[in-house]
């Protein structure tokens, strides 16, 4: 009855209460609640148990000792195993086959290799069964110890037992852990000669160790001749499908395997929804969930967690969501997909909704889990919150890759909200970091302004850390740094390592190298030969190319470059090399090519795109046609502040003042928050007018009702307005009065404007100033040698040519560009 409760029936509470009825419990009646306990997982209750029993005075039999053994096994509890072993020895029971081999079992199952062969030594040849054979060949084969699983293996082959079909499982196996593929090879090989390679067994533990191998056409070829294909096979074969990204191939075999009257459990479900992830559309996953309906399968936990990451990866949050609501029972894994999709498709905000409900329902999280929820505080810049889940971190800590994991998603969190010195003591206290470590540190110094700890990261990075080495992500990071802070000589070193390290093919850092070039206008020709040394040019390198020719002021050969573009057919234009070409067609002022460019945003459907819309107002205006610019921006539908700016710059360069401010005040009244560009550019117009008053106005308004940051170029505008009024005086105390250390471009603007009134007296004490600062800066002399010129001063501006030459001083030469008609 205890048996009939206990093992059949899983009722251990009502086996529990017949036992305590009964007045002297015999040896059997021991037995048989100690098995029941055991049997359904509760091994400490068996234990416990087991530990009463021979308190009783009753003594077990092989068959009590053998199940305590289990328990002991099964918990990875030596030292209780040892306890009984010792237990087994005084008994007399030592020399029982049945203990025996459960002593051996429990030993090679805790790990302890050197006692499980010890006893497997001690058992005379003929008395070894294939199951205590194959026991110690796991342990050793569980060790990765590929020499002494195939010297045991040998021994077993001159024995009396030969080796069965798990005994070739099992070296199949151990081939896919050694990463032996001549191994896997002999073995099959082997199979083949004894005529068991069809077998089931052995053919699906063939298939799983071909397929992680790398190695997908003989996994195919042994499947195939499988007499009985089974599911475990089948999802050995689908991994390795899905490990290559060849989704269509999976597709194929499974389809087949429906064919011949097979039937799908959980597992290849989940198997065959993770291949639909690497197709290009999400019609293949969705059709494959309508099959699993009609099959009839419950959303489980597992299959619901493969479904939710599948449509993750399409972004299909409401289909995730549904089969989320879908699962009868939600556990941490199928709660962890949701949220891990939720932040992967931006949802960051949902994801820490479910995370919250998570922790109400008592579902403790796991470490991944918690991963994806520090992401989620990093893009929500929520600070607090990252640093109450990093105590919970520290309550509770892990070891191994968890740990690792753990430790980078706090560095990045702590990067993303800005908390850089967070970062760096989340950095040193890593007992281990690796590339991503290193990486999301740097990136997140560069990001916060602390460039120069950067560079030294980056340095220690090199030639401290053995683990770790730079990636392409990590080489952009510091490229990136380079041409913010126009470190072009530490720039130059870094593309030294990216030659040596075998970088400079790819794509990713080509196209930083080019942009960090084309921070420094004399680097434009390095620029170009880095995109020219390029394998592999993809439409972000072209863009930036074209771009950084338009910056630098090479508008030619950004239309020469575009039209190389248009021989390689794969590439569409986009929006931002169409902004670009329109910006060099302004600056040739060539208004027949910005047409043509005008037409191709027309045709293309990039009219609404207001960084493109903004470059054809900027083209027309610099044409001199400014006209069709206001025509062209009244049809614009919705505007931001840049193509109002737009529009404002284009009255400016044409000297309409008025127009700029009439402009300026209606996009104030529709709501428009004006920036700095915007207040340089009503700046400009009222310039460009001579409307001293409105500007000084409009200056006032800026520093001290607008929220917006007074720079230099606010101030040269003013210089350059009040200069223009021949306001000298009023300009040079507005400089003296500014804000800034360096006020070099202030005064050059200044001293034009003396070049333009003939003020040679005021001209010359800036000009003596100017060359204190920059010494060898030839636009100085240039401007105080005419304004001697324009005072009748010849004298004067002949001796500063000479001392021009004298010096070494040279002016770059101007250039003009014409387009003549064909």
């Amino acid at each position: 009855m205890i048996r009939f409760y206990g093992d059949i029936c899983g009722d251990l509470k009502s086996a529990h209460l017949l036992f305590d009825e009964i007045p002297e419990p015999s040896l059997i009646s021991w037995t048989s609640l100690i098995s029941s306990y055991v049997h359904h997982g509760q091994h400490v209750m068996g234990l416990h148990l087991f530990s009463l029993l021979c308190q009783s005075g009753l003594h077990p039999n092989e068959f009590g000792f053998s199940v305590a053994l289990k328990a002991c096994r099964v918990m990875q509890h030596p030292i209780m195993g040892r306890l009984i072993h010792g237990l087994i020895i005084k008994t007399g029971f030592e020399s029982h086959s049945f203990c025996n081999a459960s002593i051996v079992h429990m030993y090679a199952e805790c790990g302890d290799i050197e006692n499980s062969r010890k006893l497997f030594d001690g058992i005379a040849l003929g008395e070894r069964s294939e199951a205590i054979w194959n026991t110690v060949l796991n342990a050793y084969a569980q060790m990765s110890d590929a020499e002494g699983t195939l010297h045991l293996f040998h021994k077993m082959m001159h024995s009396a037992i030969p080796p069965n079909c798990f005994t070739y499982t099992i070296l199949v196996k151990l081939c896919a852990d050694v990463l032996d593929f001549d191994l896997v090879r002999c073995i099959h090989g082997q199979t083949v000669q004894i005529g068991i390679e069809n077998d089931v067994v052995v053919g699906g533990a063939l298939v799983d160790t071909y397929s992680k191998l790398g190695f997908l056409d003989d996994a195919c070829k042994v499947f195939q001749v499988l007499e009985e294909k089974d599911n475990v096979a089948l999802c050995a074969l689908l991994a390795g499908f899905n490990q290559i990204g060849q989704g269509g191939e999976g597709l194929a075999f499974y389809v087949d395997f429906l064919y011949e009257g097979n039937k799908p459990d959980p597992y290849t479900c989940a198997s065959i929804v993770s291949l639909c992830s690497n197709f290009m559309t999400h019609l293949v996953g969705t059709q494959v969930h309508c099959s699993f309906i009609k099959l009839g399968f419950m959303m489980d936990s597992y299959l619901g967690s493969a479904f939710i990451n599948m449509y993750g990866t399409f972004g299909m949050i409401s289909d995730a969501c549904k089969c989320f609501l879908e699962v009868f029972y939600k556990n941490e894994i199928c709660i962890s997909a949701m949220i891990n999709t939720l932040v992967l498709n931006s949802n960051d905000e949902k994801a820490l909704d479910l995370f919250c409900w998570m922790r109400e329902v008592c579902v403790v999280p796991s470490k991944s889990t918690i991963s994806y929820v520090l992401r989620a505080c990093g893009n929500l810049y929520m600070l607090k919150e990252g640093r109450s889940l990093h105590s919970c971190i520290i309550k509770s800590p892990c070891e191994g890759d968890s740990k690792l994991g753990l430790e980078n998603a706090l560095l990045e969190m702590y990067s993303r909200c800005g908390a850089i010195n967070d970062a760096k003591v989340a950095f040193y206290e890593m007992k281990l970091q690796n590339e991503f470590s290193w990486t999301t540190l740097i990136s997140g110094c560069s990001e916060s302004g602390q460039f120069a700890e950067a560079f030294r990261l980056f340095r220690n990075m090199l030639f401290h850390s053995i683990s770790s080495k730079p990636s392409q992500f990590t080489l952009v990071s510091v490229i990136q740094a380079c041409a913010v802070t126009e470190s072009l000589n530490f720039g130059k070193q870094v593309h030294s390592y990216i030659i040596k390290a075998g970088f400079e093919y790819h794509p990713f850092i080509g196209s930083a190298l080019i942009n960090m070039y084309a921070a420094f206008k004399h680097e434009m020709l390095n620029a170009f030969q880095v995109f020219l040394s390029m394998k592999i040019q993809d439409l972000i390198s072209w863009s930036i190319m074209l771009t950084s020719w338009v910056q630098n002021g090479y508008h030619e050969e950004a239309l020469k470059l575009f039209a190389k573009f248009q021989s390689f057919p794969s590439f569409q234009v986009d929006e931002s090399i169409l902004s670009s070409c329109l910006s060099a067609a302004a600056g040739l002022a060539a208004p027949e090519i910005g047409k043509c460019f005008h037409s191709w945003v027309i045709r293309l459907g990039f009219k609404n795109d207001l960084r493109v819309a903004s470059s054809i107002i900027d083209m027309y205006s610099k044409c001199g046609n400014i006209k069709d610019a206001r025509r062209f921006f009244n049809s614009i539908r919705d505007h931001n502040v840049v193509s109002w700016t737009a529009m404002i710059y284009g009255y400016a360069y044409h000297g309409l003042g008025k127009e700029a401010i009439d402009l300026f005040n209606e996009a104030k009244e529709g709501g428009l928050e004006p920036d700095g560009v915007t207040f340089s550019g009503i700046l400009t117009a009222c310039s460009h007018a001579g409307l001293v008053q409105e500007g000084w106005e409009l200056f006032e308004y800026m520093r001290s009702e607008h929220k917006c940051e007074v720079t230099m170029n606010h101030y040269a505008c003013m210089v350059d307005l009040l200069g223009r009024a021949a306001k000298l005086e009023e300009a040079e105390a507005l400089i003296k009065k500014s804000p800034f250390d360096s006020k070099s471009l202030l005064w050059k603007t200044l001293l034009g404007a003396c070049c333009k009134h003939e003020n040679a007296e005021l001209g010359l004490r800036i000009s003596k100033m100017l060359a204190d600062i920059e010494l060898n800066e030839p636009s100085t002399y240039v401007l105080l040698s005419n304004i001697y010129a324009s005072a009748s001063m010849w004298k004067n501006s002949t001796e500063f040519r000479n001392k021009m030459v004298e010096w070494n001083v040279n002016k770059q030469p101007g250039s003009s560009w014409i387009q003549v008609a064909g």
